[in-house]
């Protein structure tokens, strides 16, 4: 009797170990072993049976809760991806460094997280080349825009393209200063990649937690 006992109890212990946690199932075998395998000299008592079907119904409510609320957070989910659909034609503020230049002078988004002794903007070319800098001087923290006139080191136009821009800043003690560089753009369409939404916005493919303004 004691080995059927182990056996069962074993058998249900060995498929709780291969999913990391004891499911339902696992808890109804544990109990129904106890009963079909109690000395029936001394059989359990009523409370402690009790308790443990109590136990159980605790186990199946909390389970069926863990489903239910998957299931409404995936609804959810969804939801707030579709509805990603009516920022299309809307103008958009993301976080992104990417832009597409075409002769005419830019605009550059950026935040200071903290004063700055020092700041510059570099601007790349399609090819990842330095084409200008721009030297801003100090700045308190916040948000900025620093202009572009499209040419390069030598004054000359640069070419059309897509550019990418970086800033850089230091403190009073030449330690850097974190920022966050910005894109404009309007959003022309929406995809949907691994259940989650992406806009795209002046060629650049932008997430939701991404965007700092829609306007």
């Amino acid at each position: 009797m004691i080995d059927s006992v182990n056996s069962t109890t074993s058998s249900a212990l060995t498929s709780s170990a291969s999913s990391q946690t004891m499911g339902k199932d696992d808890f109804l075998k544990l109990l129904v072993a106890q009963l079909e395998n109690q000395d029936p000299l001394e059989p359990t008592d009523n409370t402690q049976f009790v308790a443990q079907l109590a136990q159980f119904s605790s186990l199946e409510g909390i389970t069926n809760l863990n489903t239910t609320m998957e299931s409404a957070t995936g609804s959810i989910t969804s939801l707030q991806n579709y509805s990603t659909a009516n920022l299309i034609g809307r103008n958009i503020k993301a976080e992104g460094n990417e832009f597409d230049y075409s002769g005419s002078p830019v605009n550059l988004p950026f935040t200071v997280a903290e004063d700055a002794d020092s700041l510059s903007i570099s601007v790349y070319d399609p090819k990842g080349k330095l084409v200008n800098s721009i030297d801003l001087g100090s700045s308190k923290k916040g948000d900025y825009e620093a202009a572009w006139d499209g040419k390069d080191f030598s004054g000359n136009p640069a070419a059309n393209g897509r550019y990418t821009f970086s800033v850089n800043a230091k403190d009073s003690v030449n330690n850097a200063v974190d920022t966050t560089t910005y894109i404009r753009g309007t959003a022309s369409s929406v995809s949907f990649d691994s259940g989650s939404a992406s806009l795209l916005v002046g060629g650049s493919t932008i997430t939701q937690d991404k965007i700092k303004e829609i306007y």
